[in-house]
């Protein structure tokens, strides 16, 4: 079995306090559009309100559309997640299902609706690690498995019954699982450069507990056609670092002893969508994302530790996913409740309210 299929098979046992996320990412090459594909599991913590649950959740992006995001969820029994054949991965919710080199599902709330059918090769892939050596071994309250990378999607979208024809787009498909839910996180995935088509850039900052003993975290992995640098091991990643200076922007920087970058990421705030995640204990965290952002970064380079850093090329794309996850929601973004399925007119008065207030 490819390593890309062992770490997807699911980790849920029928256990209380948990929850478990297959998610897609799926960039059309121009930059103009973007899907995102969510199927996910979750149980309440024992004496924590709420019923076990299986969600299907979508987004799609479009920048030249006078409604540039749209997001929607399904809320489905538990009862309704199929894990396949044991051994072998191929999971179902409802009608919506996520298998080696395809997924196909339907979304549809709020007067919107989105359906897809896609194919992704390679099917079969390794693994790729992303954070640094060892980090599977820790007992850590979530764990991230990046099961399929480097792939190019093709097939269709289907987004308020206009239909997109998907080809060759590029993108990524994670499994997370875990019994609590990381208070911040923030992330950038840009798997195609201009300049450069071998490169790709995947940064991450994590927080798990604010007010705790827990560091900040913030690998970040550059990909060039020249090299894989290692801003994502020790000692690179205690030099790393990243800053949200307001929503939809995002700055990093990260030095090995003699190689350094710097970059700059941003979205039109109008394409972030915004979902409420539960943990198993109840307490909730806010998430936004558009999954069309634009990237650049400015490489340096210098012979020796003490030696002056000289400018080493840029890397600039129009394809890109960010994301932020904290306790508090980002101003101006309509975030789809944890019961809700769209953002309805009660959601959307009561963030107008907060905005104003």
């Amino acid at each position: 079995m490819p390593s890309s299929e062992r770490v997807n098979l699911p980790r849920w046992k029928g256990q209380p306090g948990f929850f478990e996320i297959w998610f897609l990412v799926v960039l059309d090459l121009d930059g103009e559009r973007a899907w995102w594909l969510r199927y996910t599991l979750f149980t309440p913590a024992p004496g924590a309100p709420g019923e076990p649950r299986a969600t299907v959740w979508a987004a799609a992006f479009d920048c030249g559309s006078p409604t540039p995001a749209v997001a929607l969820k399904s809320l489905h029994p538990i009862s309704e997640f199929s894990a396949g054949t044991p051994g072998r991965f191929s999971i179902r919710i409802g009608d919506s299902e996520l298998a080696p080199g395809r997924c196909h599902g339907r979304v549809a709330s709020g007067g919107h609706s989105i359906d897809w059918d896609l194919r992704f090769s390679p099917e079969a892939t390794d693994a790729v690690r992303r954070a640094p050596r060892g980090a599977d071994l820790l007992p850590l309250t979530t764990h991230v498995a990046h099961a399929v990378d480097d792939v190019t999607f093709s097939g269709t979208v289907t987004v308020d019954g206009r239909r997109y024809d998907v080809r060759g787009a590029p993108g990524l498909q994670k499994h997370l699982w875990g019994h609590r839910r990381l208070e911040e996180l923030t992330w950038l995935y840009v798997p195609v450069f201009r300049e450069d088509p071998k490169a790709s850039l995947e940064a991450l900052s994590v927080l798990s507990r604010r007010g705790a003993a827990s560091p900040r975290l913030t690998p970040i992995y550059l990909r060039t056609a020249g090299r894989q640098h290692t801003f994502h091991e020790v000692p690179g990643l205690l030099f790393s670092k990243m800053e949200v200076p307001r929503a939809g922007e995002l700055l990093f920087h990260a030095s090995t002893l003699t190689t350094s970058m710097k970059g700059r990421a941003w979205c039109d705030p109008r394409t972030l969508v915004g979902y409420v995640y539960r943990d198993p204990t109840g307490w909730d965290v806010h998430v936004a994302q558009s999954d069309v952002a634009t990237c650049e970064v400015e490489l340096f380079t210098r012979p020796h530790p003490f030696a002056a850093w000289r400018p080493d090329g840029k890397l600039t794309s129009a394809v890109g996913a960010l994301e932020f996850h904290a306790p508090e929601p980002l101003a101006g973004v309509r975030y789809i409740g944890w019961d809700g399925t769209s953002v309805g007119r009660l959601e959307e008065m009561s963030q107008t309210a907060m905005e104003g207030a």
